[in-house]
C-alpha cells in the first residue's frame, strides 16, 4: 500500500504546545498503571480489604485494554480532537468518581471508568504527532514517549508512596484533576486543524465484540495463570467472541478496524512485537525488585530504585533509532539489530541470576537488555504509522495501544505465575513455600517475550519510512 507523509512540513508553536498537551495526558494515564501499589495498604484499612481489592490495579488495566483501539478508530471516524476530549474527559471524572468513593465497590466502579479514558490516552497522542509532525522528525518524537513511560514507572510508586503516607490515598487520583483540566485547554486553545477523517458509522456492534474479546482474555490469562477455576471456560468464550470479531470485520460494511488494517503484515508484526517488549519490561519493573530484595537484603525502597538501571537503558535506547533513520530510513535492520540485543540481554540475564549473584554485573546486564527494549519501542509506532496512511492511522496506532495494554497485562500475569511457583513471592512475604533456589527462572518469562518479538521482526516486510532520510 502506498503511504505518503501527510503532515506539514513545518511544524508551528501551536502544534507543540498540542503535542506537550497530549503528552500530559499520556503521562497521566501511564502514572495510574503503577501509582496505586503503595497505596494499597491504606486503601484497605478505610474502604476494607478482600478479594476485590486486587481489582484496583486489575480494573485499570482490563478497561484500558478494551478501549484503546476503540477510541483509537474513533479518532479516524470522528475526528482526533473528539476522542481526545473524550479519553480525557473519561478519564478525570473516573478519577474524581476514585478519589471521593466511599466504597472499595466504588472505587473499582471508578478504576473501570478511569481505564477506558487512559485507553484512547495510550494511542491518540501518537495520532496527533503523526498528524502534526513529518516523518523526518517523528522517531524523536517517539523516544519522548517512551521517556514518558520510562519516568512513569520509576514516579508511579515513588508518588503514590509519599501521597498516600504525607496525604491522604485519595490525592493519587486528584492529581489527576489539575493536569486533565491543563490537558483540555491546550486541545482547545492549541488544536486548530482537524486531522485526516473518514466519517462513517460506528461499528457498535463490532466494539462490542471486541470488549467481550479482550475482557474474556484477560480473565482466562489471570485464572489460568494464578490456578483458579473456570480457566478454560474463559479461554473458550475468548475464543468465541474473537471468532465473531473477525467475522464482523470482514462482513461489516464500516467495520470498527478496517480490513487493511487488520491485515497488514507490518502493523500486524510491530503489534505482536509491542506487546512482547512491554510484557518484558512490565515483568522486570514488578519483578525484578523482588529478586534484588530476596537475593541482596535490599528493603523494598532500595529494591525499587534497583531497576533504575534498566529503565535508564529503555530511555536511552529509545534515542538510538533517530540516528540511523537519519541516514537510512529503511527501519528493519534497525529494530531486528534491538531486538537482538534485548534477546541477547535476557539469555545474559538468565545466565547472571543464575550463576552470578553480582550486583554491578546485573545491573550492567539490565542496562544492555533495557536499551534493547527501548530502541525497539519507536520503530513499532512509525513502522505502523508508515504503512496505515493518513486516514487509517487512528486505527492503526489504537491497535498498537491494545497491544501495549495486553502486553502489559500478560508480563505481570504470567512472570506473577513463574515468581510463585518459583518461591520467589513466598520468600519476598517471609512465609513457608516453595524453595527459592531457583527463582532466576523469573528471567525466563522476558526472555520467551523477546524471543518472539524477534522472530516478528525477522518476518517484517523491508519498507522505508516515507520522507525520511535518503532512500539508498
Amino acid at each position: 500500500m502506498k503511504t505518503t507523509d501527510h503532515a506539514p512540513a513545518k511544524v508551528d508553536r501551536k502544534s507543540h504546545f498540542l503535542i506537550i498537551s497530549t503528552l500530559i495526558a499520556m503521562f497521566m494515564s501511564a502514572l495510574e498503571q503503577t501509582i496505586t501499589g503503595p497505596a494499597m495498604g491504606n486503601i484497605a484499612a478505610e474502604l476494607g480489604g478482600g478479594t476485590l481489592l486486587t481489582w484496583v490495579p486489575t480494573a485499570y488495566l482490563m478497561a484500558a485494554t478494551c478501549s484503546a483501539s476503540i477510541l483509537g478508530a474513533l479518532a479516524d471516524i470522528k475526528g482526533r480532537r473528539f476522542a481526545i476530549n473524550l479519553s480525557v474527559g473519561t478519564f478525570v471524572v473516573g478519577s474524581v468518581m476514585a478519589a471521593m468513593s466511599s466504597s472499595l465497590t466504588m472505587l473499582v466502579v471508578s478504576r473501570v471508568v478511569q481505564g477506558i479514558g487512559a485507553g484512547g490516552l495510550t494511542a491518540l497522542p501518537h495520532v496527533v504527532i503523526a498528524d502534526r509532525i513529518p516523518m523526518r522528525q517523528r522517531p524523536i518524537y517517539s523516544a519522548y514517549t517512551s521517556t514518558i513511560y520510562a519516568i512513569a514507572a520509576v514516579m508511579g510508586p515513588i508518588a503514590g508512596g509519599v501521597l498516600s503516607q504525607y496525604f491522604h490515598w485519595s490525592a493519587i487520583f486528584w492529581i489527576n484533576l489539575p493536569l486533565g483540566v491543563l490537558c483540555l485547554i491546550g486541545v482547545a486553545v492549541f488544536y486548530t486543524k482537524e486531522g485526516a477523517t473518514t466519517p462513517r458509522p460506528v461499528d457498535a456492534l463490532g466494539a462490542g465484540l471486541m470488549v467481550g474479546a479482550a475482557l474474556s482474555s484477560v480473565m482466562a490469562l489471570n485464572t489460568l495463570t494464578s490456578g483458579q477455576p473456570g480457566g478454560l471456560i474463559w479461554l473458550a468464550v475468548a475464543l468465541v467472541f474473537w471468532a465473531g470479531f473477525a467475522l464482523r470485520m470482514v462482513r461489516a460494511a464500516y467495520p470498527l478496524l478496517p480490513f487493511p488494517v487488520l491485515t497488514n503484515p507490518t502493523i500486524l508484526l510491530c503489534g505482536v512485537g509491542l506487546l512482547c517488549c512491554t510484557g518484558a519490561n512490565v515483568a522486570l519493573s514488578v519483578y525484578l525488585p523482588l529478586y534484588y530484595q530476596q537475593s541482596f537484603g535490599l528493603t523494598a525502597s532500595q529494591g525499587g530504585f534497583a531497576v533504575i538501571g534498566f529503565l535508564i537503558g529503555v530511555t536511552a535506547g529509545a534515542y538510538i533509532p533517530p540516528r540511523f533513520l537519519r541516514n537510512n530510513p529503511y527501519y528493519k535492520p534497525v529494530v531486528v539489530s534491538s531486538t537482538a540485543v534485548a534477546l541477547a540481554g535476557t539469555v545474559l540475564l538468565c545466565l547472571t541470576l543464575a550463576q552470578a549473584h553480582n550486583f554491578v554485573l546485573l545491573e550492567m546486564v539490565s542496562i544492555l537488555l533495557g536499551m534493547g527494549i527501548g530502541a525497539s519501542y519507536p520503530i513499532f509506532t512509525l513502522a505502523a504509522q508508515n504503512a496505515a496512511g493518513a486516514r487509517r492511522v487512528g486505527a492503526a496506532l489504537g491497535l498498537l495501544g491494545f497491544a501495549r495494554a495486553m502486553g502489559g497485562t500478560i508480563g505481570v500475569a504470567v512472570a506473577g505465575a513463574v515468581a510463585l511457583a518459583s518461591g520467589l513471592v513466598y520468600a519476598h512475604e517471609g512465609v513457608d513455600g516453595p524453595m527459592g533456589e531457583a527463582t532466576w527462572v523469573i528471567a525466563l518469562v522476558p526472555a520467551g517475550l523477546i524471543a518472539v518479538a524477534f522472530i516478528a521482526m525477522l518476518l517484517l516486510p523491508p519498507k522505508a519510512l516515507e520522507g525520511y532520510g535518503a532512500k539508498r
